[in-house]
Parts: structure tokens; sequence; C-alpha cells
């Protein structure tokens, strides 16, 4: 992939990354794609996996100006990949067996106590396919396990897993034009302080079958990353092919006041 995204979006959305200076992140139950919140065996499983969606084609797209901004009036962000702030935490931190740095602010995350999130932010780019297997994948799996006991009986369990790690990379090929690559992370229905109190295997387990309960709601409306000082430095904003005069007087406004360095370009697309 290029050393830099694209993403299409409307003057507000410009406003509010450059004003709060961060990166929004959607559940996959909320995007235009309302195959991609399913998989084949757990029903609006989307709803864990939240993306941030971009584009490594540098060229204007009539199509995503459509779809992404009013009436082409709006802006095209151009920044580079990974414009994450980063957090350092020392080992014994919020259970890091290791000094870490990260994209994500345990700190933050541990005290409004609504999830866990797995890993680091992924950048996909999106796979295009028809593939039903691909399009709704299987989540859960079980496993038997035979236990020999200490007064030599056989102990037979069945455990089950969840994966997730195939959710939100594959769209059907209708969706092609988008050459979409999109940032993705993957949360839980339970928080680190929910895990901390569990005292055995078998409450853990209530807490994982949470997956499969449909009264437990997406952890977060909206959960955002913090961008950095220096990727902010090297923004690029490209004015939409319709934005108005008084519009465009706008974006320059918001620009001066909250990301002074920043480029401005304006589309070449002469469109009526």
């Amino acid at each position: 992939m290029d050393e830099y995204l694209y993403h299409y979006t409307s003057i507000e959305t410009l406003l509010l990354i450059l004003k709060n200076k961060t990166i929004a992140f959607n559940s996959l139950t909320n995007v235009d794609d309302l195959e991609e919140s399913e998989s084949k065996d757990i029903q609006k499983i989307g709803k864990l996996c939240y993306v941030s969606c971009w584009t490594d084609d540098a060229t204007e797209s009539i199509p995503m100006w459509s779809m992404y901004t009013q009436d082409m009036q709006g802006v095209r962000i151009r920044l580079k990949k990974f414009p994450f702030k980063k957090y350092n935490f020392k080992c014994g931190q919020y259970h890091f067996k290791s000094d870490a740095e990260t994209y994500i602010d345990y700190e933050k995350l541990y005290t409004e106590d609504k999830t866990t999130i797995a890993g680091e932010p992924q950048l996909v780019k999106v796979i295009y396919t028809n593939d039903e297997k691909l399009i709704y994948p299987t989540v859960k799996s079980i496993k038997e396990e035979i236990k020999k006991l200490d007064d030599g009986r056989m102990q037979r369990s069945m455990s089950k897993k969840y994966s997730l790690s195939e959710i939100g990379k594959y769209k059907r090929k209708n969706w092609k034009f988008q050459n979409e690559v999109r940032y993705i992370l993957y949360m839980s229905l339970w928080s680190m302080k929910e895990l901390e109190n569990c005292k055995s295997a078998e409450e853990q387990s209530v807490l994982i079958d949470r997956i499969e309960d449909s009264k437990y709601k997406a952890p977060y409306n909206l959960f955002f990353l913090n961008l950095a000082d220096e990727a902010l430095e090297d923004i690029e904003i490209l004015i939409g092919p319709k934005v108005t005069e008084a519009q465009e007087t706008i974006i320059r406004l918001i620009v001066e006041k909250y990301c002074p360095n920043a480029k401005i370009l304006k589309s070449n697309l002469k469109i009526k």
C-alpha cells in the first residue's frame, strides 16, 4: 500500500477531526453494507468489529464523492498510514507482560469499563468476492476434549471458541469501486475489570457467552483513537468539486483555527 491513505467526508466531520484530533471507528452494524455485520453462525457479530474506512487510491473518485459527501460538497483527507498517537505502559500495567507501546489509551479504556480490545488496530485492504463462505464466515468452533481422571474413568467435555479474525475483511464485488483500506479493531462484550473479578474458568465462560446473547449491544456507538501531532502536521485536505465559495471559506477558517499547517488543495473535477 502507498504511504498515504484517503478519507472522503463532510465539512462537519472535518471540523470534529481537527478540533478533537481524533479518528472515529464505527461498528460494522452501522456501516453502509448491511451484510458486513453478519456471520454464518452468530447474528450481528459485527457489533464487535470497529472500522475506520479509507482508500489507497490517490485518484479522485466520483462515486466516493457522491456517497460520502453531500452533493460532493465535502472534503477528502489525506494522512499517512497509522497516524495515531502512541501510548507507553510499563510491565504489569493493565496486564501487559512487558513494557508496551500501543495506539490504545488503556488507562482510559480501563476507566470507561466497557470492553477489552484484542491487540492493535490492523490495516487491511478489503478483499472483494462473492464467495458466501467469506462474506458470512463461521465465528464459533466447538472442540471435544477427553480427559483421563485419577480413577481411570474418561471425562468428556465440550469447549467453545470464537474467532473474529475474518470479520470485516471481505465485501461483495459490487463494492469494488471503493478500493477500500480499513483500520480494524476487535472488541469484547466484557471489560478488563470484569475479567479481573472472575474467580474461575466457569465465571469467565459466562462472560464469553455474551457473544451469542442479542441483548448485549455494541460497547460503543463510536470509538475514537487520538491522532499524533506529527500526523496532523502532514495532513492534506482536498476541497470537493461542488463546494461553494461560502463552504470553502468555512473549511479554510476551520483549518486556520485547528490545523494551520495543513495543506489545502481544490478538486480537479469539473462537475455541474
